[in-house]
């Protein structure tokens, strides 16, 4: 039998917290039951006293932090730009040429002029930071992990007395995590109700709130938290503060989408649906009634099972793989002891089946870890939960401490494993 599975949240210091009752206090539940998809939710950082977390959000990303990412850390475009009234700026403005070895790099910020640039009322704009600022891929992991839908988050630095677009919406749901300063946001109702990637702002014309009152008007200060639905209609200005705030951008699955990996195999399921259609001034009229009726006599024969295993995979593809420390992971593959951890890599899709009737083939993307069939099921163990050596071999999985300490030594320099600390397994 071949199983597939994904890794659980890791057992680590700080992982698996939930960033939902980090941000506002709540549960996966009740987010759902009041807010998700439907009416936005703003709290306060004074009634997060009691969340999972410190009031603030600069743990996450800190102003000194966007100030070494622009200088010496040398972050590099397309990962940061800069608007103004919301129009970008030429990167000329804003970037500088230097050498790295033999190469000559053209899209280095250059500190100077981004600080003319902003003194100047221009916002500057940190793109998919959770591609290389480890706090914030952490959050963005945990939050996929916890959601279901895939995650990614992009820093707006604003000046002073300053607005970085006009009303528009977003055609994905979004967190604001106010970081620093001060900013004034605006939210209406959508026009488009849960607009798809296809149904951008530009499309609602010049003046989309059309005189209507906003639904929110208000200030948001250092710690508090926004969630708005995406279609909700939505501006914001600084008022005598800069402000950094971070938009966590949640990229949901919808019904259309699995509907969509669903019909790819259609044509495996259904012989009328591999039918060509008629030759041009061919046919009796009648292909498109027999067309319908066949998608939806193939639509009635999907099992749920069918669905299930495709919301399956869209859930598993939305947590990125959790990123392997090189160094870090040759040593505790070379070093493991008895009683030092080991936890599941988060995200890691694997496969684990037959190979022969003396090996078992564990698959991860290209590669084929061949091991002997007896450590079959010590292997599903270390794979679904945080363990150690003498903690596998205690579980009655047919194995002893010291097999299992070379098991676990093989999957960590397989990266199919990481390192978790003594105690993670208790």
């Amino acid at each position: 039998m071949t199983t597939e599975l994904t890794a659980p949240v890791p057992a680590t210091a700080g992982a698996g917290a939930s960033p939902l009752a980090r941000c506002f206090a709540t549960t996966p539940e009740r987010f759902a039951a009041e807010h998700w998809n439907a009416r936005p939710l703003l709290v306060r950082a004074a009634e997060r006293s009691g969340a999972d977390a410190a009031p603030g959000f600069d743990d996450l990303l800190s102003p000194a932090d966007v100030d070494e990412l622009l200088g010496p850390r040398g972050l590099r475009v397309p990962f940061f730009s800069m608007v103004r009234d919301g129009v970008s700026l030429p990167r000329s403005a804003y970037t500088r040429t230097a050498n790295a070895g033999n190469q000559r790099l053209a899209d280095l910020p250059d500190p100077d002029g981004i600080a003319a640039a902003h003194a100047d009322g221009a916002t500057i704009v940190l793109n998919a930071l959770h591609r290389v600022h480890p706090p914030l891929a952490a959050f963005c992991r945990d939050l996929a992990v916890e959601l279901g839908h895939q995650t990614q988050v992009n820093v707006y630095v604003t000046p002073p007395g300053a607005q970085g677009f006009k009303p528009h919406h977003d055609t994905h749901d979004v967190l604001v995590l106010q970081v620093d300063g001060r900013k004034h946001w605006t939210i209406h109702p959508p026009v488009v109700e849960l607009p798809l990637r296809s149904q951008p702002s530009k499309d609602l014309g010049p003046d989309p709130v059309g005189g209507r009152a906003p639904v929110v008007d208000t200030v948001l200060e250092p710690g508090d938290a926004l969630y708005l639905p995406r279609g909700w209609l939505h501006s914001a200005q600084t008022t005598d503060e800069r402000s950094i705030h971070l938009t966590v951008g949640l990229l949901s699955t919808t019904w259309a989408d699995v509907l969509g990996d669903l019909l790819t195999g259609a044509g495996h399921d259904a012989v009328a649906l591999r039918h060509a259609l008629p030759l041009p001034g061919q046919g009796d009229g009648t292909e498109v009634a027999a067309f319908r009726r066949a998608a939806l006599a193939w639509l009635e024969s999907l099992d749920d099972a069918a669905v299930e295993r495709v919301v399956a995979a869209r859930r598993a593809r939305a947590v990125p793989v959790e990123p392997v420390g090189a160094l870090a992971q040759d040593r505790a593959a070379r070093t493991l002891g008895p009683d030092d951890g080991v936890r599941p890599r988060t995200g890691l899709r694997w496969t684990l089946g037959a190979e022969g009737p003396e090996r078992v083939a564990l698959a991860v993307g290209r590669r084929r870890i061949s091991l002997p069939a007896w450590t079959e099921p010590a292997l599903r163990e270390a794979l679904a939960r945080p363990t150690s050596p003498r903690a596998l071999a205690a579980a009655g999985v047919g194995i002893d401490a010291d097999d299992a300490q070379v098991l676990l030594r093989r999957l960590l320099r397989e990266r199919v494993l990481l390192p978790a600390g003594p105690g993670a397994a208790s």
